[in-house]
């Protein structure tokens, strides 16, 4: 279903050499000497500036840094509230800085390598982080924040779609016409997920913790002590505090672990059963509709990632189906 050469394939990111003079300074500023080296980090699905910068003295920190305009600043700004709200889940704030249209971020370098495969001995670890996430997250404590919910609501209408005939794909806000005639590789029907998806703002609604919205592994550094530290916090949403879990899950699953082993041993088993369901048709629907779709130059990876979050999660909601039959 996918190609190997999805695994070699890496984003380019800019580089602070490429930026305004005033925001290679304001970093300098920062990090208390000249920039003497710099290392763009090797992962990731957006083009904003993310690098490992060092000074003269061997001072390090890792920053993130793009103009405003197009949703990339807005996030680095967004970084820099959310990490100080959630406080040692994240790496620790070093500054902020606004300059002219551009936003800066500088967090501590922490020591480790990014999780790429989940094994079985993360588990106690993990789980103290949601439970810590849990504590800390809801209530959320920030303010400013919007509804998650709301924010997906046009990447939903997947499912509707294809219970629909394909004369509607014309003038359909979804267009589903890629998918037509694909089988899932899941055994659930699609009224089923049409039925699921349509419950999507009701599910949803309890939204009264902080939302990371993108947790997956590859915002996640195992440190050599084997503690984890969540990155990437980008996003001013709110949500249901399990919905983060959820999202996580299918890429626990990806790595060969049980999903309703991992929610029922979580901080988050009383999520409500239904509404999970609710949250997996709508998050299975955009992911494999989005994942089949032409790769997106210069975002090496993203449909390949889609594609395999979209088959996890469509996998698990079959197995709680099935569970209920």
């Amino acid at each position: 279903m996918v190609d190997d050469d999805d695994d070699k394939a890496m984003l380019q990111r800019p580089s602070l050499a490429d930026a305004p003079d005033a925001v290679r300074a304001a970093v300098s500023e920062i990090l208390g000497s000249p920039i003497l080296a710099e290392r763009a980090a090797p992962a990731g699905f957006t083009r904003s500036i993310a690098s490992v910068v060092i000074g003269g003295s061997g001072a390090r920190m890792f920053v993130k840094a793009a103009p405003v305009g197009d949703g990339l600043g807005e996030a680095v700004e967004a970084g820099a509230v959310l990490t100080e709200a959630v406080g040692e889940i994240a790496p620790r704030l070093v500054g902020f800085a606004a300059v002219d249209d551009w936003r800066v971020t500088a967090h501590e370098v922490v020591d480790g390598e990014t999780v790429t495969w989940w094994n079985s001995a993360d588990q106690p670890e993990l789980f103290r982080v949601l439970q810590r996430m849990r504590e800390v997250m809801d209530p959320c404590p920030v303010i400013g924040t919007s509804a998650y919910a709301e924010a997906f609501m046009p990447l939903l209408g997947t499912w509707q779609a294809l219970s629909r005939s394909a004369d509607h794909d014309v003038d359909a806000p979804i267009r589903v016409d890629h998918l037509r005639g694909l089988s899932l590789p899941a055994d659930v029907p699609v009224a089923v997920l049409a039925e699921l998806e349509s419950r999507w703002p009701h599910a949803l609604a309890a939204d009264t913790a902080l939302h990371h919205g993108d947790l997956r592994r590859d915002n996640v550094i195992r440190q050599p002590d084997g503690q984890l530290r969540i990155v990437d916090w980008t996003h001013l949403w709110t949500a249901p505090g399990w919905l983060d879990l959820v999202r996580l899950i299918p890429d626990l699953a990806l790595c060969g672990q049980n999903p309703e082993d991992i929610l029922r041993r979580s901080p988050w088993t009383d999520a409500p059963a239904d509404h999970v369901n609710v949250a997996l048709a709508g998050l299975a629907g955009r992911a494999w509709r989005e994942g089949l779709l032409p790769d997106v130059p210069g975002l090496p990876g993203l449909r390949r990632m889609q594609r395999q979050q979209g088959l996890h999660i469509l996998r698990w909601l079959e197995s709680r189906m099935s569970a209920r039959r």
